[in-house]
């Protein structure tokens, strides 16, 4: 009998050991999940709201995630990271932060996930919005003032301005102006397509699926320019500093309000939405949001801040 005793307190003692080691090790996995959370969120300030609209927030609060319509391919912007599948870029920030005022966490990952990301290109997001793929599209999708009939948009929460890039060894091309004649590659269905012909008639407007695709022809020779928003331009030239120049900022020639796009109508989670882009503004989440992309590449602070445009429901 003692000998039965001591083999079952021995028993204990190790399942007891093996008990506490596999706690410590479930607690270290929660501690890592937790820390790979924060991590990936940027340490924000940004809190729950203490109270969600009826309506179009509060369902995306009820069915427990928010899906993002965003690029996939723009570094610094939207940009799948191959070997994590992370999406990163402002964008993905700013779709981090809006999740962190719904559900006041971030967890992108698993069957708990609270934030999913969907490719969306500029051909297709005005039709994601429109038929509820996505809750809302943040890609880099400028507010112009002939959308706004069209959907609710919130913002902006980035204000930047189409440019031109053209080869590093490229010395023919030093302005707008200079494109007359030359190819310039713009992704399908971008309002870039119709600033450029506005700009320069000359411009010889060619067309691809997206802007990866227009800075490959580039680098191959199949184009004489790539032509969109300076700051998509500008990861390019991050990924591939030999292969591309973005001319000078002096040459760009619109204004390009990033907003975050949702059905029309929804005039209630338009206005929440940009009280989030205000807390950030304020709360220095915003500028850590652009350290964390376009500040780690070197991009300078934007003297001037976005404001939230508050305008009128159509």
């Amino acid at each position: 009998m003692r000998m039965f005793r001591r083999s079952v307190i021995a028993g204990i003692a190790v399942a007891t050991m093996a008990l506490a080691a596999a706690c410590s090790g479930e607690a270290s996995k929660e501690q890592e999940k937790e820390e790979d959370v924060q991590e990936s969120v940027g340490d924000y300030a940004m809190e729950q709201a203490a109270e969600l609209p009826a309506g179009f927030i509060q369902d995306i609060k009820d069915k427990g995630v928010l899906v993002v319509g965003s690029k996939f391919d723009q570094p610094l912007i939207g940009q799948r990271d191959t070997a994590t599948g992370k999406i990163e870029g402002f964008d993905a920030e700013m779709a981090r932060l809006l999740t962190l005022r719904i559900f006041g966490t971030v967890d992108e990952e698993g069957d708990d996930a609270n934030l999913k990301f969907v490719e969306t290109t500029s051909e297709n997001r005005e039709t994601y919005v429109n038929d509820g793929t996505v809750d809302v599209v943040i890609a880099s999708y400028s507010m112009y003032p002939e959308r706004l009939p069209n959907f609710d948009f919130a913002g902006p929460y980035f204000d930047t301005g189409q440019n031109v890039m053209v080869a590093a060894d490229n010395t023919d091309v030093q302005s707008v102006a200079d494109l007359a004649g030359k190819q310039v590659c713009i992704a399908e269905g971008s309002g870039s397509i119709e600033n450029m012909q506005e700009e320069n008639p000359d411009a010889e407007v060619t067309t691809l699926a997206d802007y990866a695709a227009c800075a490959e022809a580039l680098a191959n020779g199949q184009t004489d320019a790539v032509s969109t928003d300076e700051t998509i331009l500008y990861g390019f030239t991050v990924d591939r500093p030999d292969a591309f120049r973005v001319l000078d900022s002096s040459n760009i020639f619109t204004e390009e309000p990033y907003g975050i796009a949702m059905p029309l109508g929804e005039t209630d989670a338009r206005m929440f939405i940009n009280d989030m882009i205000d807390e950030a503004l304020a709360n220095g989440d915003w500028e850590k949001a652009f350290n964390l992309t376009f500040g780690a590449a070197g991009m300078p602070m934007p003297e001037t801040l976005p404001e939230p445009n508050r305008y009128e429901p159509f």
